[in-house]
């Protein structure tokens, strides 16, 4: 056992909450209510980890980066005496990366929940070389699709451009060939289906049981900002496996919202992750960078092209920028590409109909040299702006960012 091993597990059987930060990993220790049901107590645990783990409260201990429950490397829980330990577990074993460590204890008292979380954000995640399983297949962190790649709202730095794209959606049909297609050359830790906005779909149901019906990935979630839930059917709440609540404060949800979403969870056993998202990370960059040297560490220290997977059009990314680097230089506003400069973009991702696929697709992921996408993003490394909410007239002229656009517009 190492030391911040040690020292997780003292803390949590010593009911003592707050975090640590040391060499890149983050203690943090949670105290959750000392009565009412095991799973509720255990959920809200779950999001105020969640919570102390965020950028924003990390900053307070000068790391200006924050952690994501999948660098969960070790969790100590301690249960109160009348507690079903065994409940608990399978709980948490849902919830926590699959290679995670688990340590249980009892004491009297309210319920703590402490883990080990490793800072991968700017820094090469712990899967950085691909090759097949023993199955053939390549083993990835997640991987997505964006079966509604519009939206309902208008965030600014949206990665996936949603308030420039048109209107979009695959159908139940489409989505269910691309996951058995995929799935005989990936399997992924998680199946993310996004968008856009997901639950603009006419038939987000359909599309939860044709993902869950093919063996693409080990959990499938859905991630949502929450406006249209409570419009949901009982099929979509039998449908899912994981929801995740993106609530935004510049679009944030109703108490009672949140709290039908809780009550849906419990009734329907799928994970309930709520998010509360303050700020959005600047990722794509309206200034085409020239400097070869400054691309290449943009590419290198990303984690965004390890978790970002995605099929858009016939063809696999390995991140969403180069998904839609087109409709970027068609809709942004943009500096143009210099003159002289070619912008070759053929190798910025794999058609799915390429011979011997699965090979093609190890040599792109495990590729060193930059994506020609790289030349208008900032990747995982941008700064950070408040949440806000675009207007319509910035919408139309192509504006992702007021503060990066500065100069651009016209």
């Amino acid at each position: 056992m190492s030391e911040l091993q040690a020292e997780l597990e003292r803390r949590v059987r010593a009911g003592e909450s707050g975090l640590l930060l040391r060499e890149g990993t983050l203690l943090s220790c949670v105290v959750a209510a000392d009565a009412g049901e095991l799973l509720s107590r255990l959920s809200a645990a779950l999001e105020d980890l969640r919570t102390s783990s965020s950028r924003e409260r990390v900053r307070g201990l000068g790391l200006d980066r924050g952690f994501r429950l999948e660098e969960l490397t070790s969790a100590a829980l301690r249960l109160g005496e009348n507690d079903d330990a065994q409940l608990a577990e399978s709980f948490l074993r849902r919830r926590l990366p699959r290679e995670a460590t688990l340590i249980l204890s009892r004491a009297e008292g309210p319920l703590v929940l402490g883990a080990l979380l490793e800072e991968r954000i700017g820094a090469a995640p712990s899967r950085t070389h691909y090759a097949q399983d023993p199955d053939g297949r390549l083993r990835v962190e997640a991987f997505e699709l964006h079966v509604t790649e519009h939206c309902n709202l208008r965030c600014a730095n949206c990665c996936n451009m949603s308030p420039l794209v048109a209107e979009k959606f695959l159908s139940v049909e489409e989505t269910h060939a691309l996951c058995e297609r995929m799935s005989t050359v990936l399997a992924a830790d998680v199946f993310k289906i996004m968008g856009g906005e997901p639950l603009l779909h006419p038939d987000i149901a359909g599309v939860l049981r044709a993902v869950r019906s093919t063996s693409i990935g080990d959990r499938v979630r859905l991630f949502t900002n929450g406006l249209l839930l409570p419009s949901m059917k009982d099929e979509f709440w039998e449908a899912l496996d994981e929801l995740t609540i993106s609530d935004y404060t510049s679009a944030k949800l109703k108490p009672h919202v949140l709290e039908m979403a809780r009550e849906r969870s419990r009734r329907h056993g799928f994970v309930l992750n709520i998010k509360s998202v303050n700020e959005f990370s600047q990722v794509l960059s309206p200034r085409f960078q020239a400097d070869d040297a400054r691309v290449q560490k943009t590419f290198t220290e990303c984690w965004l092209r390890h978790r970002c997977l995605i099929v858009r059009g016939g063809r696999f990314f390995m991140c969403t920028r180069a998904a839609y680097a087109t409709d970027f230089l068609e809709r942004a506003a943009h500096e143009p590409v210099p003159g002289g400069i070619a912008l070759d973009r053929s190798q910025d991702g794999i058609a799915l109909d390429s011979p011997e696929l699965i090979a093609r697709l190890t040599d792109y992921l495990n590729r060193t040299q930059p994506l020609a996408a790289c030349r208008f993003c900032f990747g995982s490394d941008g700064g950070v702006e408040p949440h806000y909410q675009l207007g319509r007239l910035e919408v139309r002229d192509g504006i992702l960012s007021r503060q990066l656009s500065e100069g651009v517009r016209g």
